[in-house]
């Protein structure tokens, strides 16, 4: 009789046991942040960023002014695979990025420094990223997009939408004279 129950206990345990496991198999996805640190201008003051109607926006700089940065990313219990780091199009701005030599240690050969595409493939959770903006000319609707991808892979559960392995913001920049 009491065989018969141990028996019972351990089926009892690893039918438990195996319940929470297959919970849990999925649980450690998480969508990837992408977070900034307060930006300051070199040589002056830090700069706000506003959530306004129309996304974000930095406090107005100057042409001259060289903006530090630094990126913070994470994909949790993930892995991140790849950042991505794009200006405005109209040659309002300038970025000065890291030394090749230490971007070539962090991300692999299919990035594209010159166009704002950094692949990893390391196993790296978090990373942090700095880089230089440079205010080159007047502009209302000079913008930095900033966006992180991780190996996350979600299921099509009933909260799959609100679930990616992509985070990505944009942030105005307005430059004066």
């Amino acid at each position: 009789m009491i065989n018969i129950m141990k028996i019972k206990h351990l089926i009892i345990s690893i039918i438990i046991a195996t319940s929470l496991s297959a919970c849990l198999e999925g649980s450690s996805n998480y969508a990837p942040d992408l977070a900034l640190a307060t930006p300051f201008v070199i040589g002056g003051d830090s700069l706000s960023i506003y959530y306004t109607d129309n996304g974000l926006v930095m406090d107005t700089i100057h042409i001259g002014d060289t903006v530090q940065f630094l990126v913070a990313m994470t994909a949790y219990t993930n892995n991140l695979t790849a950042f991505y780091l794009k200006q405005s199009a109209d040659s309002v701005s300038r970025v000065i990025l890291p030394r090749k030599t230490s971007l070539d240690s962090i991300f692999n050969s299919q990035s594209n420094y010159q166009v704002g595409i950094f692949k990893i493939d390391k196993g790296i959770a978090q990373l942090y990223f700095p880089f230089q903006y440079i205010a080159t000319k007047k502009s209302n609707e000079a913008k930095i997009e900033m966006a992180v991808e991780s190996d996350a892979k979600f299921d099509n559960g009933m909260l799959a939408g609100n679930n990616s392995n992509y985070k990505s913001i944009i942030i105005r920049t307005p430059i004066a004279e």
